[in-house]
Parts: C-alpha cells; sequence; structure tokens
C-alpha cells in the first residue's frame, strides 16, 4: 500500500455576479502509521489552478443562463489542461441571488453531472457562510490563535456572517445586502435597478432622490440605503434586537450571543475593504466599492480587530474546492457497487420511552425527490462490547421498517465496521453502507463518493441544498 494517494478537487462558486473555479490537490495520508486500524486523513491541500473572475451570465433576472454557464466551465478546464474525467472530488456552489433563481437547482445538479465523478451540488445561505469561513481563513485563525473569529462574505446580493470558536462553526447567519443590490448604468451613472431589498429601505428612510437626476443626491441617497443595510448587519453581529429594516433582509441567523474578538472580510466586496478608496465608484456597475465604504464606517470594523483573509473574492470557491471533502476512513463497511449515491438526507432518530426512533423521521423524507435515507447515530457515551452490540441490535431492528436502499447508516465514532458487520450477522448480505468519522446533524445532506484505492477510504461530503429561498432539495 501507498503512503499516500492525491485527489483532484474541482471548486466552482456561481454568484450573484461572479463565477470563480478552483482546482486543487488534496493528500490523503495515513496518520496513525503502524496501527493496527489506519486512520486517513486529508494531510495537505494545495492549489493547482485558479479561474479569472467572470460575470455570471444572466438570459434575464429571473434565469441563469445554462448553456454560457457550462462553456464558461468546459473553456476554465481546457486553460487547466484537465478534463471532468480527472476531477476526484469537488463542489459547485450556487450562492447568493443566484440560489432563488428559476432554473438554480436544475443548473447545479446538471453542472455536477458535468464536472466530474464525484463533484456534489450544493446550495444554502448556511453552507455558504461555513464554507467562506473556511476558505478566508477565520476559521484557521480561530484555531490558531483560540479566540472567536467572524467571517463577514460580502457578495452580490447576500452577506453571509459564520462564527468560529477554535476552529468550529458556532454559528451562522445570511442578509439581503450585497453589492449588486443596486445597479448603476455605466455609461450615464444613473441607477438603473433597484433589488427588492433596496426598494423596501428606500421607501422606509425615504431616499427619493436616488432617481434625482442629480449625480451628487443619487450617490447620496445610495450611502444612505447603504448604511441602513450594514446597520443591520451590526445589529446582528453585536445580537442586538433587530429592527423592521433587520427582521425585512434576514435570511436566517443562529449566531450565539456573543462577540468576536476579531473579523475577517471576504467576498467581491472586501477587495474595496481592505485597500485604499477609489475615484470611480461604479466601476463594476453596481454599488460594490461603495458597500465597501459602509462597512469600513459600520461599528464592526472599528470595534473589533479585523484581521487579514488568506482569500477575499475566492474564498467562498476555494472553500468549496478544498475544505467541502472528509474522509470515512478504513473503519467501514461498504457493499461497494452501492456507490455512488448523492444527495441522501440525514435523519436523527426520536427518543422514545429511552429507544432511538428513526421510522417516523424517515417517513418525512421518502417522497418522490428522495428515495433513501442515511440514519445518524448520536454519539455514544459507551462504546464497550455490550453497549456496541445493543446499538447494532437496535438498528438492524429498525433497518427493515425502513422502505429505502441502500440501508445508509452514518456516525461520528470508528465503530462503523463492527457495527455493519453485525448488521450483516443478523440480516445477511443487504445493501448497506455504514461509515464512521463523519459529523453530520438533522436536515444534513451527505454524498458518498466510490471507495479510493488507498485504505478504502471514502469521500464524503455533508451539505445544505436550499433553493429559491428555502425549499429543500
Amino acid at each position: 500500500m501507498s503512503k499516500e494517494s492525491i485527489l483532484t478537487s474541482v471548486g466552482i462558486d456561481i454568484g450573484t455576479t461572479t463565477t470563480k473555479l478552483v482546482i486543487s490537490y488534496l493528500t490523503l495520508s495515513n496518520v496513525m502509521p503502524g496501527s493496527r486500524i489506519p486512520r486517513i486523513e486529508i494531510s495537505n491541500k494545495s492549489l493547482f489552478y485558479a479561474s479569472d473572475v467572470r460575470f455570471t451570465p444572466f438570459i434575464d433576472r429571473e434565469t441563469i443562463d445554462e448553456v454560457a454557464v457550462r462553456k464558461m466551465i468546459s473553456e476554465e478546464y481546457e486553460k487547466a489542461g484537465i478534463s471532468p474525467e480527472k476531477i476526484d472530488t469537488g463542489a459547485i456552489i450556487i450562492t447568493g441571488e443566484s440560489a432563488k433563481k428559476e432554473n438554480a437547482e436544475k443548473l447545479v445538479h446538471a453542472l455536477a453531472e458535468f464536472s466530474g465523478d464525484f463533484v456534489v451540488a450544493t446550495a444554502g445561505p448556511e453552507l455558504e457562510s461555513i464554507i467562506a469561513g473556511k476558505g478566508s481563513g477565520a476559521e484557521e485563525i480561530s484555531r490558531k490563535e483560540r479566540c472567536i473569529c467572524a467571517n463577514v462574505d460580502i457578495g452580490g446580493g447576500t452577506t453571509n456572517i459564520a462564527y468560529y470558536d477554535n476552529g468550529v462553526c458556532i454559528g451562522n447567519a445570511c442578509l439581503e445586502v450585497g453589492g449588486r443590490l443596486i445597479e448603476i448604468d455605466l455609461l450615464s451613472h444613473k441607477a438603473k435597478y433597484l433589488a427588492k431589498a433596496s426598494r423596501m429601505i428606500s421607501e422606509i428612510l425615504p431616499c427619493s432622490m436616488i432617481l434625482s437626476f442629480s449625480p451628487e443626491a443619487q450617490k447620496q441617497g445610495i450611502e444612505k440605503i447603504l448604511a441602513q443595510m450594514v446597520k443591520s448587519v451590526d445589529e446582528v453581529l453585536f445580537s442586538e434586537s433587530p429592527s423592521d429594516i433587520t427582521r425585512a433582509l434576514t435570511v436566517n441567523n443562529d449566531l450565539p450571543k456573543v462577540l468576536p474578538q476579531k473579523i475577517v472580510f471576504s467576498g467581491g466586496v472586501s477587495k474595496y475593504i481592505y485597500q485604499k478608496s477609489i475615484n470611480d465608484w461604479w466601476i463594476h456597475g453596481d454599488v460594490g466599492p461603495l458597500l465597501a465604504e459602509a462597512y469600513k464606517n459600520g461599528r464592526a470594523y472599528h470595534t473589533f480587530e479585523v484581521a487579514p483573509g488568506a482569500e477575499t473574492i475566492h474564498a467562498t470557491v476555494m472553500g468549496a474546492g478544498i475544505h467541502t471533502v472528509n474522509v470515512s476512513g478504513s473503519t467501514v463497511t461498504v457493499k461497494k457497487d452501492c456507490l455512488p449515491i448523492r444527495n441522501i438526507p440525514v435523519v436523527i432518530p426520536e427518543i422514545k420511552n429511552g429507544h432511538y426512533d428513526w421510522i417516523d423521521p424517515s417517513k418525512r423524507f421518502l417522497d418522490s425527490l428522495h428515495n433513501c435515507v442515511a440514519l445518524g447515530i448520536p454519539v455514544q457515551d459507551k462504546l464497550d462490547f455490550q453497549s456496541v452490540d445493543e446499538l447494532t441490535e437496535m438498528i438492524a431492528r429498525q433497518l427493515p421498517q425502513i422502505p429505502s436502499s441502500p440501508k445508509v447508516v452514518v456516525m461520528e465514532q470508528d465503530v462503523a465496521k463492527v457495527i455493519g458487520q453485525g448488521i450483516r450477522k443478523r440480516l445477511g448480505d443487504i445493501d448497506l453502507v455504514c461509515i464512521d468519522g463523519i459529523r453530520a446533524f438533522s436536515g444534513d445532506y451527505i454524498d458518498i463518493g466510490k471507495a479510493l484505492s488507498y485504505a478504502e477510504a471514502l469521500p464524503v461530503v455533508v451539505k445544505t441544498l436550499i433553493f429559491n429561498g428555502g425549499a429543500s432539495f
């Protein structure tokens, strides 16, 4: 057996304003050499190729141009000198306002199949927040400096926030605050489009001068709208009671009521936070540079220590390409011809009379979209022989009552092999995928790839899939 194996991973971010692609190499190593049970982990991540930042093509305001996006990705693969067949894993994430477009769900799944053997489709503000914080370096800062570090990822349509405490994400939030919510004509410098969030604020303040023929009056009106947007982000960051405007702008908020010590800005707008002000405010045909100025005038910028990010505009795509893949190692039980499997909802058991019950939660997912579920096993206090045997017996009683195939069991603790063997002893040679080393929660979705040649490890992605402002796939 070789000591290391290399995976080629792609990350593609289809955003409100721009689309980006990165290709990276992930090194798999046995971090417990000499042990009877090897432990396979991703030991190194290196960037191979990063595309230019390209504008996301739209047919109209409600429809992404699928043909143009596919052509764009093909061109980037060609520039990188690599074909989709050479891609082992990775993720496509559709972010911000793009995730709300009519054909977003169809597009991202089609592109995932087109882009490589085990490239998964992801969407949703929760995951976007988390992987942006990984890609920007906020997660690493919190781990190395043992602090709470906030990542504020500012894109074209949304601002995504994630808190990391000692390397662990402890909460995230998303608001409709972005640089593309007001569009500017490049020739006349007049506002030509206000998104719903911008219109709402302009009517409340009011900012009728935004439609004035005076360029200076228009700029003042836009600045008032953006200042209010940043004020709403500050209310969330400081755990304050939200105003009516903040409630209207908030997509989700499960941040803990703590204050971070450090803050990192990422996303396309963050470029103008870290550099000096520019003279041409309308250079991109939107209000991104002015929104950056509003953030620099906000409370968070002047209260928390602003740390430089490892990535700014590429934070989300780097997170998608490098930080989404987990590895379930050698302590697994898998019938290989069942893989790969995609978009499997994780079901956490209900506790009834001291016993686990997966049946009722599973029925809520077994519909026309999902013909399989993954049973998530809570962390066990005891892992002695008797406790593991009793847990295996309980799972084996539940599995035949859930009409899905293959039977998928997901654990965090490294006992999937013994539990899988125990299930087969009780139920026979069923189609079974029993994996461990994976932390998943109810409402998550998982993709499990084919076994890697190195130590029978499996690539696993834990993700969210939320389109059209809240419909789960």
